[in-house]
């Protein structure tokens, strides 16, 4: 890598922690359509995921969720970011499904992960894995508590190992859900 390469990088790093996109990248918001297409994925997964029906969901808090993460798409992958969160989705299902038995209700930890009664957590997960930064950006910019996402940080990087995780204890208290509201 060159150093004009290696200055591009650092650039775009830092535009993302500000919650920014790089200048080619245009408009943060997510077309509706997007939306309810990733929606729509994360609908199916979390339903094998969790056992659970869109009875159960708060779907409007859901698509907001998902709406904000997309805001860290770039324009050139939205065409296919719902065939590439399809994707994650089903190489990372194992670690998924761990991470709903040790946080989700039942779990040991039910309550400590908040927002992961949401479809969009799935979003979520995958965004904190690719694009750390920038999510962290775009959620500090709307003003969003910081806990929720590192929680799924957290829990993410506890739950990739082959146990449950479930044998450990937790000496957190555990956090009221905050409310997500990205415009």
């Amino acid at each position: 890598m060159d150093l004009v390469e290696a200055e591009a990088r650092l650039s775009v790093r830092l535009l993302e922690a500000e919650g920014r996109r790089p200048r080619d990248d245009g408009d943060s918001e997510a077309p509706a359509e997007l939306i309810e297409q990733v929606l729509a994925v994360c609908e199916q997964h979390y339903a094998a995921v969790t056992g659970t029906s869109a009875e159960q969901w708060d779907r409007e808090s859901a698509r907001e969720l998902v709406g904000g993460a997309l805001g860290t798409v770039r324009m050139a992958e939205r065409k296919t970011y719902p065939q590439a969160l399809e994707a994650y989705l089903r190489e990372h299902r194992a670690r998924l499904e761990r991470l709903w038995r040790r946080y989700g209700p039942g779990g040991m930890f039910a309550g400590e992960l908040v927002l992961i009664d949401l479809p969009g957590f799935l979003v979520l997960c995958e965004r904190i894995e690719t694009s750390p930064l920038w999510l962290e950006g775009i959620w500090a910019k709307h003003g969003q508590e910081e806990t929720a996402l590192e929680g799924f940080r957290t829990a993410g990087s506890t739950t990739q190992g082959k146990g449950t995780g479930d044998e450990q204890d937790s000496a957190q208290e555990t956090p009221a859900r905050p409310e997500v509201e990205f415009p």
